[in-house]
């Protein structure tokens, strides 16, 4: 399981959504600013950007990538890993992301 967050971009634009993707692919549209993925291989790496949308359906650009590489633990294992994507420093609402594992948070 991977569980991804990230903070609201800052601007004047009304965000409606976060379109999730996967290697490219949208796999998931949310109107929160988090997402769960489950059902995946142990010991996989995985790599997602998240974009906002507004309510006439335009796109942000896509935030940063990050890439998450599950445990090599039994495929069972609810505690695979956790990302978080945080907003950068300019408050542009491009992503910086970041893994969290355990509690502590190395940026990438």
């Amino acid at each position: 399981m991977v569980a991804l967050s990230w903070k609201a971009p800052k601007g004047d634009a009304e965000v409606a959504g976060y379109n999730i993707y996967y290697n490219g692919d949208e796999i998931a549209s949310t109107k929160k600013n988090r997402f769960t993925i489950k059902r995946l291989s142990p010991g996989t790496t995985y790599t997602y950007t998240i974009r906002a949308f507004g309510v006439g359906d335009e796109l942000s650009p896509p935030s940063k990538e990050i890439s998450v590489t599950t445990s090599s633990l039994d495929a069972t294992d609810p505690a695979v890993a956790s990302a978080q994507i945080n907003s950068g420093p300019d408050n542009s609402g491009s992503a910086t992301p970041g893994i969290t594992n355990g509690g502590g948070q190395t940026s990438i």
